[in-house]
């Protein structure tokens, strides 16, 4: 499954993996714009509605209807962050042609389809958005902005993010904040969609058996004249400088939420990256690590206690939750164990146990289409291109002391805690 990069119109770009192991086919375009405080949740709403109604599927029912009749395609959208961008995406998956008749099958309905989406909003005479769909959105985007708050550990590592990365375009919430869900109008949102339109870069990925060729064909027919040279690819990737920072809210929880975090200069690029992807795993990244085996099983100072890393970023969150009398003890210990790493006390067995981990996942990409093009899209969006196969034999060749140079390359740069004022019970969220 090697790919292949090929161009798509005057400004887009196809990536192709060609396989025919799957009953489904996959096509998905995305692009990338600048995280910005001004943007960010005008974006979110443009790709929310997008769904509402098209010039064609005037509808949510219609699209719905549209889509089952199609052997029950699925489109699904997402809003995620991408070094200090704001990535967008339509991805659709749908069966593959030699289960529909052969020749080209689904795919060009559905490059029709995703043009629509993205191209041909509903709009009112005066070329808003429909001011019903709007109110709907905003309403669904309050109801999403105040369960994050509702999350006690989502909002703990928010906040650590924010704490962590303030400042940057990475700290900035990609959903916003409810008190600017007001300003949002029909249109304001429809002058976004416009310059949407020409900001963008579209990049495709396309899982399946069609010869790349004609996938390119298709994809030109509607979307050849689409976007426009795109933002260059922004990510700060730098070393904490200066003292920690700390913030501490107060909930009425039961439980205190501890996030620390973390930062490195070690890009995607470097060389060492395979090797902070093994401290990760090491240190928090699955249940056979340092965090869980030694913080939660063995001390029992915690009900949960794992570690997460932004690749891209090079941030790395450590989370758990407590009782709040234990929330001393337990940053202690969550540290010891970081410390532990950057000294290269990493046992035969936790190594072993990390690469299998990870070989694990990255084999299995190769069974999952969604997973093989997100591997790609990101890789191919931060110019850090390499194959599944190749990333893995690099993760399978680091030795210790690469993981410790690497841990010894990251440092602490914020604690957020979340206090729970209530009575300590049970695990929450």
């Amino acid at each position: 499954m090697e790919p292949l990069i090929l161009p798509v119109g005057k400004y887009g770009k196809m990536i192709y993996i060609a396989t025919d192991r799957f009953k489904s086919e996959l096509l998905s375009l995305s692009y990338s714009v600048p995280l910005e405080g001004a943007t960010a949740q005008k974006n979110a709403m443009v790709t929310a509605l997008s769904r509402r109604g098209t010039v064609t599927y005037p509808t949510q029912a219609c699209l719905n209807r549209h889509l089952d009749g199609m052997y029950s395609t699925a489109i699904s959208t997402s809003n995620r962050r991408m070094g200090d961008m704001q990535t967008l995406s339509f991805t659709a998956d749908f069966l593959g042609a030699r289960y529909v008749g052969g020749g080209k099958g689904l795919l060009p309905e559905v490059i029709s389809v995703l043009s629509e989406l993205v191209r041909k909003p509903l709009l009112d005479e005066n070329g808003n958005y429909i001011k019903m769909f709007v109110e709907g959105e905003k309403q669904v985007l309050r109801d999403a902005i105040r369960a994050a708050i509702n999350n006690p550990r989502g909002y703990a590592n928010a906040k650590a993010r924010q704490l962590l990365c303030a400042g940057e375009p990475y700290g900035i919430s990609l959903i916003g904040e409810e008190d600017t869900v007001d300003l949002l109008t029909p249109e304001t949102l429809a002058a976004r969609h416009r310059a949407l339109q020409g900001e963008v870069a579209p990049l495709f990925a396309y899982v399946g058996s069609m010869p790349a060729l004609e996938v390119v064909a298709l994809l030109e027919q509607a979307f050849g004249d689409f976007g426009g040279e795109g933002a260059p690819y922004q990510c700060l990737v730098r070393a904490h400088e200066g003292d920690v920072k700390r913030a501490e809210v107060e909930m009425p929880l039961q439980q205190g939420k501890l996030s620390l975090g973390f930062r490195t200069d070690i890009a995607a690029n470097d060389r060492l990256a395979p090797a902070l992807l093994l401290v990760n795993e090491i240190y928090g990244g699955s249940p056979a690590s340092k965090l869980f085996l030694n913080v939660r099983e063995k001390k029992s100072l915690c009900y949960h206690c794992s570690a997460s890393l932004d690749l891209y970023k090079g941030v790395l969150f450590a989370n758990s939750g407590m009782r709040v009398a234990n929330r001393t003890a337990t940053e202690e210990a969550m540290l010891a164990e970081f410390y532990a790493l950057q000294e290269g006390n990493i046992s035969e067995v936790e190594l072993d146990a990390a690469k299998k981990a990870l070989a694990n996942t990255y084999r299995g990409a190769f069974d999952n289409p969604g997973v093989l093009s997100r591997f790609y899209t990101g890789r191919v969006a931060a110019n850090v291109f390499q194959t599944v196969d190749d990333w893995r034999e690099r993760l399978m060749r680091v030795t210790r002391a690469e993981i410790a140079e690497a841990a010894s390359r990251i440092s602490l740069g914020a604690v957020f805690f979340l206090k729970g004022t209530e009575p300590s019970g049970e695990e929450e969220a």
